[in-house]
């Protein structure tokens, strides 16, 4: 039966162009020299267009078809030349990767490389399609420029570069199966080339040599090797397939299970079995480290959404995410369509984003506290926000009652508790450490700064000669008019009320001015053998002299502390 027709003409101009592309001479040596060197650059580099110019360059696509025409036809001697050509080229091929990556030294494994590796029964279909299009491109005179094409979709000299490079490398595994994969497109490109020639008649006409019952016997053995290949592969393609299936089930599990956290998402998973066990670990971008009771939880859910048991490690990679509005927006890795941001559709996050967003408003009006985050904690029944907070002062209960309602009200959730965890930090400037509500801030003209100056001055002088109390920290600001002092002041009992009122009456008749004068007493003496000093005192005079002796490894505590 004849499916195909080609004409005398065709037939000697593809029998031509077939014998001569598959001569073992030294033109088609160096295009396989070239075309593995590129090949092998262009794995090496991770380049998808220089692996794809290796392709156009290969010549070994040519003598396949020569095996496949000697075999139809019977002809031994082009047979022959195809076979030996085909053999040499292959061999030389993979020498070729394996003496450039001996050369190179520690290759860094690439996609490009680690894609080549594993063969599948998608990787025998594209063989199989293209070796039919490169076939009847042959045949067929009207569509023979499409055989770049099918040089380009038929992976020769790829897969035998990457073989030496692989065991260059010492990946043996490796290397095998990318010949696998060539070893497979040759097989598929000799059967379904075969077949492409046996229909269009090559098989009986202009002079051919072989019987039916020889194309039977000499197409035994490439059949039944396709043909096993095909099952191996389809096994492969199997394995592959549970293993995407496992490799999505635990990033669906995770991505679950990290969804309420804010500012939190999934990034590289990494996984492999051993045994009946699934090793697991995975990257997360979150602002605060997970607990053991965290990952245990999600390690109980991948056993469970696995059917086996399961060991999770998370590593935690400290991020958040800043915006004007707060930080638990989900964002995500850009999309096609150039979005990176998902809308927030889920009740914990929404109340997290509604409780942050009312938090965020109260502190705009103080601006002595920071919000940091917010994270929702369940405790039995109790669904709690824990507001982290950093600033140079506390909320009162008052204050932790009015957001709490605020809240509720917001969400329409009367059962949310609002708790706070505040930082305290400490601002200080050449005067000392400054107090939350006494910051003079832009009322303060240079007349009264001035004075505040002199009043300061006037002050430390006075307890200069004090040898019971040490004044270590004067805050001042001016309301209505007067002048407040915050005197924070260290000895061995309460500083005198009396004493307050004398130093109130001698600087306001000595400045003409109103002033008040509050005295923080902090009861805190040292006493040695010369007498009582103050612990900030004694601790700045032993500072000072031990500043070139302290140890070495102290900043490096230091640092590690502050992580």
């Amino acid at each position: 039966m004849q499916i195909l027709n080609i004409t005398p003409e065709r037939f000697k101009i593809v029998h031509a162009e077939i014998s001569d592309g598959s001569e073992p001479a030294l033109r088609f040596y160096i295009l396989v020299a070239v075309s593995t060197l590129i090949a092998s650059f262009g794995l090496i580099a991770n380049s998808t267009a220089v692996v794809i110019g290796a392709m156009l360059v290969a010549p070994l696509m040519t003598p396949i078809f020569g095996i496949s025409l000697a075999l139809v036809r019977g002809e031994t001697v082009l047979f022959g030349k195809a076979a030996r050509a085909e053999i040499v080229g292959v061999v030389a091929a993979v020498f070729m990767g394996f003496v450039l990556g001996s050369m190179l030294g520690d290759i860094e494994p690439t996609p490009e490389m680690l894609s080549r590796t594993q063969p599948n029964l998608f990787d025998l279909l594209v063989a199989v399609l293209a070796g039919f299009a490169g076939a009847y491109a042959l045949v067929d005179e009207k569509i023979s420029p499409a055989l770049p094409g099918v040089a380009i979709a038929t992976a020769i000299v790829p897969p035998l570069a990457n073989s030496g490079l692989c065991l260059a490398l010492g990946e043996v595994s490796g290397g095998i199966g990318s010949f696998l994969l060539f070893f497979a497109n040759f097989l598929s490109i000799l059967v379904v080339a075969s077949g492409t020639f046996i229909l269009s008649g090559m098989a009986r006409q202009f002079g051919a040599q072989a019987k039916r019952i020889d194309h039977a016997r000499r197409f035994t053995l490439p059949v039944v090797a396709f043909v096993l290949i095909a099952a191996f592969l389809g096994h492969s393609l199997v394995q592959i397939y549970q293993e995407r299936w496992l490799t999505k089930t635990i990033k669906t599990t995770l991505i679950e299970a990290t969804s309420y956290l804010p500012a939190t998402y999934l990034g590289d998973v990494h996984n492999y079995s051993e045994g009946e066990t699934v090793h697991v670990m995975a990257n997360v971008h979150t602002p605060v480290l997970f607990t053991t009771t965290q990952v245990t939880a999600m390690q109980n859910q991948l056993a469970e959404q696995l059917g086996k048991p399961a060991e999770l490690i998370i590593h935690c990679v400290l991020s958040n995410n800043v915006s004007a509005s707060g930080s638990v927006k989900r964002v995500l890795k850009p999309k096609l369509d150039g979005t990176f941001i998902k809308a927030i559709d889920d009740d914990v996050i929404s109340d997290v984003a509604t409780s942050e967003q009312i938090i965020r408003e109260y502190f705009a009006t103080d601006h002595a506290l920071d919000l940091i985050r917010v994270e929702p904690i369940a405790i039995a029944q109790r669904k709690i926000m824990l507001a982290h907070a950093l600033g140079i002062r506390q909320l009162s209960p008052e204050e932790i009652t009015i957001l709490e309602t605020r809240i509720r009200d917001a969400t329409g959730k009367k059962t949310i508790e609002l708790a706070f965890s505040s930082f305290q930090k400490s601002i200080q400037n050449s005067e000392g450490t400054i107090r939350y509500g006494w910051i003079l801030g832009n009322q303060g003209t240079v007349k009264i700064h001035e004075r505040i100056r002199q009043v300061r001055a006037e002050l430390k002088a006075a307890f200069a000669k004090d040898v019971d109390y040490e004044l270590v920290n004067i805050n001042a600001t001016c309301l209505d008019g007067r002048f407040q002092f915050l005197l924070e002041i260290v000895g061995p009992n309460v500083y005198p009320a009396q004493e307050v009122k004398v130093l109130e009456n001698v600087l306001t008749h000595k400045f003409g001015e109103p002033m008040d004068i509050y005295a923080w007493s902090r009861i805190e003496m040292v006493h040695g053998s010369k007498g009582p000093i103050s612990l900030s005192e004694l601790t700045r005079s032993f500072s000072e002299r031990q500043k070139e002796n302290l140890p070495a490894e102290l900043p490096l505590m230091l640092e590690a502390s502050s992580r």
